[in-house]
């Protein structure tokens, strides 16, 4: 099965590589996201909003599900409920970071219930890639221009080990009230780290000065 491709209204045309679809792909338009990704030229699979954001008749070329606008769930999480029926567990997720905060909070939850459904699910923007993790052992590469960040999603994660990067950590816990894992640096081409209990947010960000698209 390949990737669902989520691309939501703030979209700048950033990680155009990244978000590309391939043969197997689902790219679905959160409401606006569809002018953001066709003005980058990608092409929808799909539109899903209530139209607080755009139009409904923007879309062309494209099958559409409206909402109604008076819900319980997001935009967002209906996209990823219809990339789950659809049978992706794999997302990439572009256009949902700042703005309002109230609605990058949100997303954010959303990644930590994609962890706990044992789906992959990344979310990026011009200066970010963020994604939620649950106990087990991970490889990352490092990029770039990139700071690397650990952060405790959940009250505590324990049996922390860090290696390949300035700061390394072993067996550490890290805690939701104290940023000890922020800001970090990947020296070696691969950061490697496990940890055994809790829910880890792992982003990798970058200062305006390097944000190029």
């Amino acid at each position: 099965m390949g990737k669902c491709i989520i691309i939501a209204p703030l979209y700048a045309g950033e990680h155009q590589a990244y978000l590309q679809p391939e043969d197997g792909d689902l790219l679905i338009c959160a409401d606006g996201g569809y002018d953001a990704a066709v003005k980058h030229g990608f092409r929808p699979d799909l539109v899903i909003g209530d139209f607080d954001s755009m139009p409904a008749d923007h879309v062309q070329g494209c099958a559409c599900i409206t909402l109604p606008v008076h819900k319980d769930d997001t935009d967002m999480v209906v996209c990823l409920e219809e990339g789950r029926r659809r049978g992706y567990t794999s997302f990439r997720i572009a256009g949902c970071l700042g703005g309002r905060l109230d609605h990058t909070i949100s997303n954010l939850q959303c990644l930590y219930d994609c962890a706990l459904r044992g789906e992959s699910a990344w979310m990026c923007d011009g200066q970010n890639l963020v994604s939620v993790l649950l106990p087990g052992k991970y490889t990352l590469p490092k990029m770039e221009g990139y700071k690397f960040s650990l952060l405790s999603y959940t009250p505590e994660v324990k049996g922390l080990t860090l290696r390949g990067t300035e700061w390394e950590l072993d067996n550490d816990t890290l805690t939701n009230r104290y940023p000890l894992g922020v800001s970090n640096e990947i020296h070696a081409p691969w950061a490697e780290f496990s940890f055994a209990e809790g829910a880890l947010m792992v982003l990798y960000s970058k200062d305006m000065s390097f944000v190029t698209n």
